[in-house]
């Protein structure tokens, strides 16, 4: 059975984020990479004879261990344009998958050459083209306004700074991160100001005195390698410096809204399995193995004032 712990009395301070570190035990036993260990997978268009698909890449795993994409990551490598993916994917050893995508380079549909891991997109551009359905009580991409939704936010964020030749999500992040607009606490030295504690797998991110992002591993391993991209995704998205806490009623409150014992099976097969959850605030995207374990699981509060606009 899957708890949560927090380890209430070590809280920290990083820039304007509030982080509640967490520990959650009961998940899977299952061992996977996670980016930046993507260079070994082939990613490639999918052509089903009209022509490659801007919604949908193909990626081969030719080694022996799984690897856990996080949603939200992007990816270029040869590939016509470079993509963010839509929601978590795992990839089995000697496998392929079909996993949805949105472009985040505009500008470009042609051969070329691009970093294969981009890291993580800001969360504006990640909860871009969600929307929340009634009938379901879920939120969920929607196809008809996503594509649309996430060039637009990519043109917000690049507006800052001056155009791209392509309109490149990787090359807006790559250069404004060095950029006064964009704090540096929360760029290349937030692995120094973040104390990651033994035993730790999970992480709530608050800004504005709010909980913005809850997100756990089934392993500690994964988790370490990908915070760095997330907090960094998260700091092209704010606004001020100003820290603000987060109480732990609001915290605990979040958690409750992300419906963790309430997940709904959204696709599957026999190797890992998608489930949605939360409600109308609290957008709930999880993955379990094959035996129905969490691999893997993501909150965002949808309510949250940064992601408003999106």
């Amino acid at each position: 059975m899957t708890s949560i712990e927090f380890f209430l009395n070590q809280t920290q301070q990083v820039g304007p984020l509030h982080i509640w570190p967490m520990r959650w035990t009961g998940l899977s036993s299952l061992k996977y990479q996670v980016p930046p260990n993507i260079d070994q997978l082939f990613f490639r268009e999918f052509d089903e004879g009209d022509g490659p698909e801007l919604g949908r890449v193909e990626i081969f795993n030719p080694t022996a261990i799984p690897v856990l994409i996080p949603g939200g990551w992007v990816v270029g490598g040869d590939l016509l344009q470079v993509r963010v993916f839509d929601s978590s994917e795992l990839i089995a050893p000697m496998e392929s998958v079909l996993a949805n995508v949105s472009c985040v380079e505009r500008g470009r549909w042609g051969q070329g050459r691009s970093e294969t891991d981009g890291g993580r997109a800001p969360i504006t551009v990640h909860a871009s083209g969600r929307s929340f359905k009634t009938h379901s009580g879920l939120w969920s991409v929607d196809e008809k306004t996503r594509q649309q939704s996430v060039w637009k936010r990519v043109a917000t964020l690049e507006n800052r700074s001056g155009s791209r030749p392509t309109n490149s999500l990787q090359q807006i992040m790559r250069e404004d991160s060095t950029s006064l607009n964009i704090p540096h606490s929360l760029q290349s030295n937030s692995r120094d100001a973040l104390k990651i504690l033994n035993g730790q797998n999970g992480i709530l991110i608050a800004f504005d005195g709010t909980p913005l992002l809850l997100e756990a591993y089934s392993n500690e391993e994964a988790f370490r390698m990908t915070i760095q991209s997330t907090i960094r995704a998260i700091s092209f998205d704010i606004d001020h410096l100003r820290f603000i806490p987060t109480t732990k009623s609001e915290v605990k409150d979040f958690i409750e809204k992300a419906s963790l014992g309430g997940l709904k099976v959204q696709r599957g097969n026999l190797f890992n399995t998608q489930l949605l959850g939360g409600g109308e605030s609290v957008d709930t995207i999880a993955l379990t193995d094959a035996n129905g374990h969490l691999l893997h699981v993501t909150a965002l509060n949808q309510r949250h004032r940064i992601l408003q606009e999106v």
